[in-house]
């Protein structure tokens, strides 16, 4: 038997492909969930976290040390930064948000973002932004390339590579070039 025979070698890039992709599955679990939900942003927005909207009624013409004073006893789940009046209003700025203030009318309104701390995670990731990632995000880069080019040998016959394989191929590599364009 040759050591390097069609036959060894499909079984040899089955073993490689079979075996990578148990140990990469994880990651590309990982990968493939950020990916979805990179590609679903609304507006623009970091999905790594939610905005969450705030009003409360207090009394007018409060001066901005009392608007503090409020903040700091009712108001124990935000954490508040500093206030500047400005014009006919009081900007609020808190911990991972801002808003306002309107002496007028009482109105104290803010939006605060809250990290959702998976999806913050998993995007660290993918952007490949955690420290000590990358020698990972580059083995799963090229154990990717060996699947592709694994996977393009492992089936013989009208099925492989010599049949419609070759096909399929073609349309991967041309349709991302279309949106190219």
């Amino acid at each position: 038997m040759k050591l390097w025979s069609k036959a060894n070698l499909r079984k040899w890039l089955r073993f490689i492909h079979r075996d990578l992709g148990y140990f990469f599955v994880g990651i590309t679990i990982i990968y493939g969930v950020s990916g979805i939900i990179l590609n679903h942003k609304k507006n623009g927005e970091d999905p790594a976290y939610k905005t969450e909207y705030v009003n409360y009624k207090l009394e007018a013409n409060l001066k901005p040390g009392q608007v503090k004073a409020y903040c700091q006893t009712n108001l124990s789940d935000y954490s508040l930064n500093r206030i500047i009046p400005e014009g006919n209003h009081y900007n609020v700025y808190l911990k991972g948000g801002l808003g306002t203030y309107n002496p007028i009318n009482g109105e104290l309104k803010f939006e605060v973002y809250k990290k959702k701390q998976w999806v913050y995670f998993i995007n660290k990731l993918h952007y490949n932004s955690k420290r000590g990632w990358t020698f990972m995000a580059d083995a799963f880069a090229v154990a990717m390339l060996v699947f592709a080019i694994s996977g393009m040998f492992i089936v013989p016959g009208k099925n492989g590579i010599k049949g419609r394989g070759k096909w399929l191929i073609a349309i991967g590599i041309i349709l991302p070039f279309l949106f190219f364009l």
